[in-house]
């Protein structure tokens, strides 16, 4: 007989500190560890980290990393992938890094690109004899980056950075598993044969339907300490979010994953760890923090409505003339609130950070943090960005002056 399911019932303000410790944003100094082996912790309870392109700040894969754990600098990403081979690069919900001890789990998306599917439509005709070449290229002459890929002929349609057809082959062949990134020079990928890449040792068994869902469950418990089941299979094809159900309801009877609901929205199962729980007591700092637009935390925008009430828009993708915050707005977390948004771009030649737009929730003007912490937070964001200046732009000025009270 199964034994009764007991649910955890939780303020708001317990689920939101469950919810930062999770993701290594609580109260911890530095909850993975520090620097390179900070690093890689950090990116193995996360799961992955998300590769990004945009650079007007310090690029987002470094950011979410420099957020939880001190003394970390881009040379230890770049480390980790192309010395040390603890990470490598491939698709989760986007192009990230990701863990080399969870390889086996990216294999089965490898095995369907390999059996057929496309990213972006239908292949061109030429294709496979660009595929061809591409491999017999690296076999011969080893690693190469794609701007050493030249060719006259282009693809219409499709993504704009895939014109050249071995570009677009390129990536088919990284979605595939026949060739990896070993490594990138400045931000620029550079390609080789899987074989050359992989250290010895590393898991490659193809895992089952079931073993793929008990390993989405456990990895989205770990990194976000409670989720409703939707979070976990969100992009989840429909027999996937059976799966999941199933893997959901083994690591409940198990004691693996306990149910809890949280007061503001008792209709909603969530599910995390009994360890988890342990967070919700734990005190936190009024700590202020600029995160990534593309940060672990924040990349499910439904669950920061919910969870923390606070309702953000990445506005680059946005014309211009219709931005209300600005290009790259970063959301301000202050303790176990977002209190605003931060619109700042980075001119390292200059060596000056200049802050654009800082809009402030109206609850935040409050109590929660004053102009000293809020200046202290800059000039350390300066220096992660390799600027000695903080610079306010007159509007952003008039957004800060309701801080002038510390």
């Amino acid at each position: 007989m199964r034994a009764p399911r007991s649910t955890v019932a939780l303020t708001l303000s317990q689920a939101r500190r469950m919810a930062l410790e999770a993701q290594g944003l609580g109260a911890a100094v530095a909850p993975f560890g520090i620097e390179k082996e900070g690093a890689l912790r950090a990116i193995e309870h996360l799961g992955y980290v998300q590769v990004d392109t945009i650079s007007v700040i310090q690029r987002a894969h470094h950011h979410v990393l420099w957020s939880r754990v001190p003394g970390y600098g881009p040379e230890h990403l770049h480390t980790l992938q192309a010395e040390d081979r603890e990470v490598f690069e491939y698709w989760s919900h986007a192009a990230s890094f990701l863990p080399m001890r969870d390889f086996r789990f990216s294999r089965p998306l490898m095995r369907s690109f390999a059996n057929g599917q496309t990213h972006w439509g239908e292949p061109a005709p030429e294709m496979d004899r660009a595929m061809r070449s591409i491999l017999t290229r690296l076999r011969r002459n080893g690693p190469f980056q794609a701007r050493d890929v030249i060719a006259e002929q282009t693809v219409n349609g499709g993504w704009g950075s895939f014109t050249k057809i071995e570009r677009r082959a390129l990536h088919e062949l990284w979605m595939q598993e026949r060739v990896m990134i070993r490594s990138r020079a400045g931000f620029e990928k550079v390609y080789d044969l899987p074989e050359r890449v992989m250290p010895e040792g590393v898991e490659r068994r193809l895992p089952s339907a079931r073993e793929v869902a008990i390993f989405r469950v456990r990895q989205a418990v770990r990194a976000h300490g409670l989720v409703r089941e939707r979070e976990i299979s969100h992009l989840a094809t429909a027999a996937s979010r059976r799966e999941i159900r199933a893997a959901l309801d083994f690591l409940l009877r198990r004691g693996e994953v306990v149910e809890v609901r949280v007061e503001t929205h008792p209709e909603q199962p969530c599910f995390g760890t009994p360890e988890a729980l342990n967070a919700m007591y734990s005190p936190l700092p009024p700590r202020v923090r600029f995160l990534s637009p593309f940060d672990n935390l924040i990349i499910q925008r439904a669950r920061l409505r919910w969870l923390f009430g606070f309702d953000y828009q990445l506005e680059c993708y946005v014309p211009a003339l219709k931005r209300r915050c600005g290009y790259f707005v970063l959301p301000i977390l202050v303790g176990d609130t977002f209190a605003g948004r931060l619109d700042a771009t980075a001119e390292r030649s200059a060596g000056v950070l200049r802050i654009k737009t800082l809009l402030l929730e109206p609850s935040s003007l409050d109590s929660i943090f004053s102009r000293a912490m809020l200046d202290e937070a800059l000039h350390d964001f300066a220096a992660f960005n390799n600027c000695t200046e903080v610079r306010l732009e007159p509007q952003a000025t008039k957004a800060a002056t309701a801080l002038d009270r510390s």
